[in-house]
């Protein structure tokens, strides 16, 4: 007969009280902010495990090191950048996309490939868009459109809605409500519409 928790069970079980705490700790913060302005009610509708509707995407180019031909382009979401003003090596690639402040885009390099990450706004779609500028082909950056991987919250919303069971995740959310409704407050789930497969976390007192 075993007794008490393997270490794999421990770990598990730590990771899951971590998540409510932090998911609590938000809640929490927001009715604070919100309680401080005179409201008697919050909305937690993104930055939480079990809420996240803003997803980050990461493009990484397939050519180290690379340099771009003067005045070259890239472009993403629509907006053209164009290279070499900085200057025409990776560090110089770099500052050109972020000095063209595109919104939800920032550039950074790995091992000294570039890197673009992407945070995308709460849409239904969460995607993005790599135009055919003239250094793709330089930088290893291919012209498409791409989708956003699931964040975790989207199996939360699907686990509330009954559209799959994960006793795990209904688990957590209980835990979060039953904290909640402990101290007195009224809690509830509602749909992000806009997303429509994410939801928040409304509290009124």
């Amino acid at each position: 007969m075993s007794v008490g928790l393997n270490a794999s069970q421990a770990r598990a079980n730590s990771q899951q009280d971590m998540i409510i705490f932090d998911e609590t700790q938000a809640i929490m913060r927001k009715i604070i902010e919100r309680s401080a302005a005179g409201y008697y009610e919050a909305l937690v509708d993104d930055g939480t495990t079990m809420t996240e509707s803003t997803p980050v995407s990461t493009l990484i180019g397939d050519v180290q090191n690379p340099v771009v031909a003067l005045n070259s382009t890239f472009e993403i979401n629509g907006h053209t950048v164009t290279l070499g003003q900085t200057s025409l090596n990776l560090n110089g690639i770099i500052a050109d996309i972020n000095d063209a402040d595109i919104p939800g885009v920032t550039a950074s390099k790995s091992n000294d490939y570039l890197v673009i990450t992407i945070v995308h706004d709460q849409e239904y779609t969460w995607t993005y868009e790599v135009g055919t500028g003239t250094a793709n082909l330089s930088l290893g950056i291919y012209t498409g459109v791409y989708t956003a991987e699931n964040p975790i919250s989207v199996e939360y919303f699907n686990t509330w809605q009954g559209l799959v069971t994960d006793r795990a995740l209904q688990q957590q959310m209980d835990a979060v409500m039953r904290h909640f409704k402990n101290l007195g407050y009224k809690i509830d789930r509602v749909t992000n519409t806009t997303t429509s497969k994410t939801f928040k976390w409304y509290v009124y007192w």
